[in-house]
């Protein structure tokens, strides 16, 4: 059976998450600790990480000579992600329905077609920021455009880097959201006018002031923009 790698996102409604009692926040926590497991246990996890809040984060965009930066909080934040193996988009799919969510959450599926993953990331010294690569295109093409060239020019500081990964176009992703009494599955397209996630890698930085400095001087906010978050350490 041939399998390929997929990235369950959870795009987390952080006021909905705001509003749970610590005690509830730990219970979603541990659920998702123990989902983790059984995906490693069988041989289908790859990697997975949480994001700290959005109002902790950056993004940094170009505009001609000028690097523009944004505080947080953002709309539709990622707030944690799994990387798995699996059969096909129905499978991912599957095991994305089985993430443990808030009913305002949304958790997107996008298969892999580029992934460098270090197994053991968390254990290694220093901060860990996760780079959110976003585009923006009116069309598939364009988007995919934007992300090849993205891909062309990028370099990484080779004695930071933990890891990334490329993720398919949109129209062939998936999200599972709440709709009513019931869990929703919804096919892409979801190219609007806004950007979309492209890919995500890591890297270890002194702080994020230097995680900043490095993403202005780059090449991913010439076409697109990247939004910075620290990972929890778990």
């Amino acid at each position: 059976m041939t399998m390929a790698d997929y990235m369950l996102m959870v795009l987390e409604d952080e006021t909905a998450h705001a509003t749970q009692s610590p005690m509830e926040i730990a219970e979603l926590i541990e659920n998702r600790t123990q989902f983790v497991g059984r995906l490693r246990r069988t041989g289908k996890l790859r990697d997975s990480g949480r994001f700290r809040p959005s109002k902790e984060g950056k993004r940094v965009r170009r505009h001609g000579d000028q690097v523009a930066v944004e505080d947080g909080p953002f709309t539709e934040a990622l707030g944690s992600y799994v990387c798995v193996k699996a059969s096909s988009l129905e499978e991912a799919t599957q095991l994305a329905t089985e993430y443990p969510v808030l009913a305002a959450d949304e958790v997107a599926v996008r298969r892999l077609v580029r992934c460098v993953l270090e197994a053991d990331k968390e254990g290694k010294p220093g901060k860990i920021f996760g780079f959110v690569v976003r585009g923006a295109a009116q069309t598939e093409e364009a988007w995919v455009k934007v992300m090849d060239r993205i891909n062309a020019e990028s370099a990484f500081p080779s004695d930071a880097f933990l890891g990334g990964v490329r993720l398919e176009e949109p129209t062939a992703g998936r999200r599972i959201a709440t709709r009513g009494e019931r869990r929703a599955t919804f096919d892409g397209p979801f190219l609007e006018s806004k950007e979309v996630i492209g890919g995500v890698f890591f890297l270890r930085m002194a702080s994020l002031e230097d995680a900043v400095s490095w993403a202005g001087e780059s090449r991913f906010v010439v076409h697109g923009s990247l939004e910075i978050r620290e990972l929890w350490r778990s």
